[in-house]
């Protein structure tokens, strides 16, 4: 068994560990990185390969070797999830992710007190465990603010200080300065739903993407041409870490990365502490990395079983687990769908970027009054491809035909002939509320490649509350879809339950250790070393994506770290 001894070791340097090995390292702490998958580079996104990285999904874990299981609720077999979202390479997630880059609202770091203080306790629903963050916006902002400037985001501001600014979205929680890029042009399909939107006096917007458009800290601008769902940056155009923050991390000289490795257990001593981590590297060999601080940052799945196998006689429910809330609360983007088809023009939706490209935010958290109504919080509403995916396939895929059209044959084909230029999807990434009853485990019965427990979801989002809110939704999705032209509007369909997009939870972060895993600055109260980052941490989801958070409280850490903790060893709140 092979030994290395370093300051700091990060588990996935994705949205979170890439931030962490670059600012660690700058303040001159050894930093080792593991990484399940490959460093890719530019090079490897050109031409692009439909086949590669969108149909066999090159760039997320194989599902046949690291599965993942679901099941609607305790009382069934969990089966293997189909797809997996997450990344499976050096930058993680952020190569082949949409780069949809959002600050969350100021309430949606109080869902709770805030839900009470306006409609009050009995708005909530009672089997819910939604609580507020241990943080505000406030406490955030400023880091927010240097992931966008860092990283390089592009958009609109629409809450400069508190003045508001059309085009922008006047939704959003105060910031103290411009976006550091503008925003990315618009297309035919963003033109058609600010039309509709803006006839229905709502206030439509571009959305605020980590895609350069313009050039940036020596990357070129987007070219718009459509890859970027489920594929890397052919330029380098996307922010992602793999092209800003990992050569920050090498030019450290303090940071070494470790591909093809899986980690297997974090280690302790007799008093609890973490001494470090145990992987398998590339050739199957069995080594072990003793560290000052432990940094557990892959996604949700294996940040919760990576603490449940390393479980000791201390931690006899998984490690830094004594407030049982591990695996707990978790959470996922439910996206409902609209599609809208025109007879008389062409939308090209497939063209420039492919993630949500224009927003309105009038119907998201608590944006409008829920006086009333049989649901709390909400969603933002976009104009995007089908399931966000680009290119022929992905549309075949993804394009449901409206009732009365079938899947296959002569009328499928006559349909898809038709509108595959002619149609926009409308989305609402609806913010479902966190339940104790939803959770990550270890499956009893499926291992991986490495012969460990799969992850096992339980969970289903259709709950009375989310039902009520999803059709709310859609009804206002019809009324655009038809405010905008379109000769045929219907409904997507719904799905069985399954978490879908954007999963957080697991690790709530909290203000008291007996309800929760880590501390604001995603310490564990347990111990001290130990640091878990990502959206696992997160208590309660927005209805926006969780990437622009994730990162602004790595940076959040980082800045603890090295200004806090590194002089004064011990917990941080």
């Amino acid at each position: 068994m092979a030994t290395e001894k370093t300051d700091v070791v990060i588990v996935g340097v994705g949205a979170a560990g890439g931030i962490l090995a670059a600012e660690l390292g700058k303040a001159g702490m050894k930093v080792i990185g593991l990484e399940r998958g490959p460093r890719l580079t530019t090079a490897d996104f050109a031409p692009h390969d439909e086949l590669r990285y969108f149909q066999r999904m090159d760039l997320r874990p194989n599902i046949k070797r690291t599965p993942i299981t679901w099941r609607p609720n305790a009382g069934v077999r969990a089966t293997p999830i189909p797809i997996q979202n997450y990344g499976s390479q050096a930058g993680g997630g952020t190569v082949h992710y949409g780069t949809l880059s959002w600050r969350f609202h100021e309430d949606d770091f109080r869902v709770r007190s805030h839900t009470i203080e306006r409609y009050g306790a009995s708005a909530i629903p009672a089997d819910s465990s939604v609580a507020d963050w241990p943080l505000t916006y406030a406490d955030l902002e400023p880091f927010y603010d240097r992931a966008e400037y860092e990283l390089g985001v592009s958009g609109k501001a629409g809450n400069l200080q508190g003045r508001k600014i059309e085009g922008g979205n006047i939704f959003e929680a105060p910031r103290h300065r411009e976006y550091p890029l503008p925003a990315l042009h618009a297309d035919q399909s963003g033109l058609l739903f600010n039309e509709g939107a803006h006839k229905l006096g709502y206030h439509p917007f571009s959305s605020p993407r980590a895609i350069l458009s313009q050039p940036y800290q020596d990357r070129p601008s987007c070219t718009y041409c459509g890859y970027c769902q489920s594929f890397g940056c052919h330029v380098g155009a996307k922010s992602s870490i793999l092209v800003t923050k990992l050569p920050e991390a090498d030019a450290t000289g303090n940071f070494k990365l470790l591909t093809g490795t899986m980690c297997y257990h974090v280690n302790t001593d007799n008093s609890g502490r973490a001494t470090g981590v145990s992987y398998y590297g590339p050739d199957g060999s069995d080594n072990t990395i003793e560290a000052e601080i432990v940094i557990l940052a892959p996604f949700i799945y294996d940040n919760v079983r990576l603490l449940m196998i390393s479980k000791t006689e201390k931690f006899p429910n998984g490690l830094a687990n004594s407030s049982g809330q591990l695996g707990k609360h978790l959470t996922a983007h439910m996206m409902a769908k609209v599609f809208a088809a025109f007879d008389d023009r062409f939308v090209n939706i497939y063209m420039g970027p492919s993630a949500q490209k224009h927003t309105l935010d009038d119907f998201n958290a608590d944006n409008f009054d829920h006086s009333g109504m049989n649901f709390m919080r909400g969603a933002q509403i976009s104009i995007s491809p089908a399931d966000l995916e680009a290119g022929p396939i992905g549309t075949a895929m993804s394009l449901e035909p409206p009732p009365g059209t079938p899947r296959w044959g002569a009328a499928y084909r006559d349909f898809m002939a038709k509108y595959f230029t002619r149609y926009g999807t409308l989305v609402a990434q609806t913010e479902n509320l966190p339940y104790a009853d939803q959770t990550i485990d270890l499956d009893p019965n499926i291992r991986d490649q490495w012969g460990m427990p799969a992850p096992r979801l339980t969970y289903n989002w259709k709950r009375p509350n989310e039902l009520a809110r999803v059709e709310f939704l859609m009804q206002k999705m019809e009324g655009i879809g038809r405010a905008m032209g379109a000769s045929k509007v219907w409904r997507g369909g719904l799905g069985p339950g399954a978490p879908g997009a954007h999963h957080e939870g697991g690790t709530r972060m909290g203000s008291d250790p007996k309800t929760s895993v880590v501390n604001r600055y995603s310490q564990t109260w347990d111990i001290p070393n130990l640091f878990l980052m990502g959206s696992s941490t997160h208590p309660t989801m927005a209805g926006f994506n969780p990437t622009l958070t994730i990162q602004a409280l790595a940076f959040m850490t980082a800045d603890a770290i090295v200004n806090r903790y590194k002089k004064s060893p011990g917990a941080l709140a």
